[in-house]
């Protein structure tokens, strides 16, 4: 019995991972997945073949948006005009589109490194977002991109993974870095590292727990998750180590306990704020490159970003549904 139970289950993963592949625009990996917030069915994705778009949860078999370039792999929608997109893409810049990704326009005057790695929107002043970059720090514009300028003042690492933008004070904004997160409480006029903080270690992602802006996480590598509980100024390791090259980061919105983390070896789940962790399924997909919650659905719906193209799940990852195309 045990035998045949290992045998079922070895072919459920096989076809899963199958199913994962379907469920890839363009068939490759997706390293950025975006959810517009005025329509549920409509999800941007950063794929193998450029940026897709569907206007169906994924049943349209992803058609691309009209930016047709490798893997975009920063995504920000305005969302008091959800047709207005910016990508950020790591050889050619940032770019937008304000038709909903019917066109697309570079916009990059003043952005000279353009290998972008973060895009985040002020959501108070949606002309107003910052731009991480590896290499070049983070860059700011105030007019929708027409115009960029570099905002490092203090900040000595210039590879910048992920940026996080404070809920309500939009002028707070945290930046992952190689050796550590930074803060900026100006808007990125000026930054700093607090060495009783998270210092001098790989941070790869950041989330704020939901409600609780006091409270962040932070993917690092190789030393696991890391959680401050007093706005970045002190960090503690949580108890279990989850040693994985950690690559994505996020927590329930609903369930604020519950912290979920994507690695090059699946997704892993904690129930304890991050303390101790367990598998999320997909263990035999690598790369977890983004990982995003949609709060309008009852549980909230976690979307996964990877080499196994789009999937989501609404059970802490006990089961996976690919999210499209689906075989005719």
């Amino acid at each position: 019995m045990k035998n045949r139970l290992r045998i079922v289950l070895v072919i459920s993963m096989a076809a899963a991972s199958l199913h994962a592949q379907m469920g890839s625009p363009g068939g490759g990996e997706t390293q950025a997945v975006l959810l517009d917030p005025s329509n549920p069915q409509i999800i941007y994705a950063g794929a193998a073949k450029g940026l897709c778009k569907t206007t169906k949860g994924g049943l349209d078999n992803w058609p691309v948006s009209g930016l047709e370039m490798d893997s975009p792999r920063a995504l920000a929608i305005d969302p008091s005009d959800t047709q207005v997109v910016y990508a950020g893409t790591y050889e050619v810049g940032v770019h937008k589109t304000t038709d909903g990704g019917t066109t697309w326009q570079a916009v990059n005057e003043g952005i000279t490194y353009p290998e972008i790695r973060a895009l985040v929107l002020d959501p108070t002043h949606p002309q107003t977002l910052y731009a991480g970059t590896d290499g070049g720090g983070v860059f700011k514009t105030e007019d929708g991109g027409e115009h960029w300028g570099e905002v490092n003042h203090g900040l000595i690492d210039k590879t910048v993974r992920a940026l996080l933008v404070h809920p309500t004070d939009t002028q707070v904004l945290y930046a992952a870095t190689w050796h550590g997160v930074y803060v900026t409480l100006d808007g990125g006029a000026s930054w700093s590292a607090d060495p009783q903080g998270l210092y001098d270690v790989d941070v790869r992602a950041l989330a704020f727990e939901p409600g609780n802006p006091q409270t962040i996480y932070a993917a690092t590598n190789p030393r696991g998750v890391y959680r401050s509980d007093d706005g970045g100024k002190t960090w503690a390791k949580s108890r279990d180590p989850l040693t994985e090259d950690l690559l994505s980061i996020a927590v329930d919105p609903k369930k604020p306990n519950e912290v979920y983390v994507g690695t090059r070896a699946g997704v892993f789940r904690s129930t304890d704020r991050g303390e101790t962790w367990k598998p999320a399924g997909l263990h035999w997909s690598n790369r977890a490159w983004t990982l995003v919650f949609d709060d309008r659905t009852e549980p909230a719906t976690l979307y996964y970003g990877g080499e196994g193209g789009v999937l989501k799940t609404q059970n802490g990852g006990l089961w996976w549904e690919v999210t499209g195309p689906k075989r005719p």
